[in-house]
């Protein structure tokens, strides 16, 4: 497609834009990867023809600390990383927010493991959107490492959340996460993390897996009883957030700050 008129980005922290996704990609695209975007709704452009990417370019490719940074940092509005289903196993949230001004994160969950992913997403999150004071900014990145473990522990990898409360389990666990990571199936699972401004005052930071879900309102009714040896994470992330609550039979963790 052609790429000739090229507009500034929209800032991420101010109000919510309408823009039609285009995913970038390193090299001549399929024509399967091709088709799956135009039934998608979603414009795809080929970063090697060295011009400036689109209003509101995802990045896609290997899943790197160089490639997930530059893909959350301007001109561009998030990573994506491809696998062999191509864009068919990202979910739709990630284009939706895309499409609203904000920033996404499609990784799998060996990525997300190996990575410094918090850490990313914590410092695009704080170039991205301003406004935000120090304390939030702190909030929001404990809050984000507790969703992430979540995620990519219980979530994707189905590791029961007991294991860690007892010396005997914790061994258990270590070996359950070296088993689970190194089986193909769980470790392609993905982790999206989305994240928008709502209005001025507000930035909601959502967390999703592929995980079996859970009833959040249940966990966080055990976290609140004084005998709870597990679960604490939860409770953490409701202290700290102006709302919390869950999405797509809980596999989506939506947590809203306040600026």
């Amino acid at each position: 497609m052609s790429m000739a008129t090229v507009m500034s980005p929209q800032p991420r922290g101010g109000h919510a834009v309408d823009r039609r996704p285009c995913l970038m990609v390193d090299a001549p695209p399929s024509e399967d990867l091709a088709a799956q975007c135009r039934a998608l709704g979603i414009d795809l452009c080929d970063g090697g023809d060295h011009l400036a990417p689109p209003p509101a370019a995802i990045l896609s490719g290997v899943g790197t600390t160089e490639s997930v940074r530059t893909g959350l940092a301007a001109p561009y509005c998030g990573f994506m990383e491809l696998g062999a289903e191509g864009v068919l196993g990202i979910g739709l949230r990630c284009f939706e927010t895309v499409r609203g001004g904000g920033m996404t994160l499609s990784l799998q969950t060996a990525t997300v493991y190996r990575l410094e992913t918090l850490e990313l997403v914590a410092q695009a999150i704080r170039a991205n959107f301003g406004g935000i004071s120090q304390d939030t900014a702190d909030l929001m990145e404990i809050s984000l490492a507790e969703a992430l473990s979540n995620a990519v522990i219980h979530g994707n990898l189905s590791i029961p959340n007991h294991l860690r409360t007892t010396t005997e389990g914790f061994v258990q666990f270590q070996k359950l996460m070296h088993a689970r990571m190194a089986d193909p199936a769980l470790a392609s699972r993905r982790i999206e993390i989305n994240v928008q401004a709502r209005g001025s005052d507000f930035v909601c930071v959502a967390v999703s897996d592929q995980g079996g879900g859970f009833d959040l309102n249940e966990k966080l009714a055990h976290t609140a009883k004084a005998t709870a040896k597990n679960g604490r994470g939860l409770s953490l992330i409701r202290k700290a957030t102006h709302s919390l609550h869950g999405e797509d039979g809980g596999r989506t963790l939506v947590m809203t700050f306040c600026r």
